[in-house]
């Protein structure tokens, strides 16, 4: 597992470029190895939750300490991480395209847990004095990304053309979406 050369070749399956391929172990083990980078995300998602949570307790005047409560945010967050498998999964089905699910589902992990990642930084600064308005500007960049990053790789690496892969992207990042809202909906009431 190199994640200089996972980082790389996450850049280059986003640009015109080849080569991505072999940046990538394709092989069943890295597919196994990819599912490491979606558990890696939960770490960076708690992070980023508690940088809302301490703004939000901030902005109301709350006196105790902004907190998450971690059963809860662990399950819906692996239900989001793992929601793009499987409809991945069901639209490659559909679309005959499963010889290409293993390397787009590796691909994708990869690439969502570099920008979870940065996410977490930005937001964790904030848990340190970065104005929040800063943090969350970049968090909610690097999530909206996720449409075209979804969008591109449905392209590039799963081969629709440009319209079924519009598609597919907006299928992605909705079902993703509705996860998160119905989550963020038990965490408000």
């Amino acid at each position: 597992m190199n994640l200089a050369a996972y980082f790389s070749g996450s850049l280059k399956a986003l640009g015109r470029g080849d080569g991505w391929e072999t940046d990538f172990d394709l092989s069943k083990k890295g597919f196994s190895q990819s599912f490491a980078a979606l558990f890696l995300t939960l770490p960076c998602y708690y992070v980023c939750g508690l940088a809302v949570a301490k703004q939000r307790a901030a902005l109301t005047g709350a006196e105790i300490a902004a907190t998450i409560p971690l059963l809860p945010f662990v399950i819906i967050f692996t239900l989001y991480a793992f929601a793009f498998s499987v409809c991945a999964y069901l639209i490659a089905m559909v679309f005959d395209k499963q010889d290409r699910f293993r390397a787009w589902v590796i691909v994708r992990h990869w690439t969502v847990f570099f920008a979870v990642l940065l996410a977490a930084v930005f937001m964790g600064l904030t848990l340190i004095g970065l104005p929040f308005v800063i943090a969350n500007f970049a968090a909610f960049a690097l999530y909206m990304s996720t449409l075209v990053i979804d969008i591109r790789y449905a392209q590039k690496i799963a081969g629709f053309e440009w319209g079924a892969a519009v598609l597919t992207g907006c299928i992605l990042t909705a079902m993703g979406f509705t996860i998160l809202l119905t989550g963020v909906a038990q965490f408000t009431q």
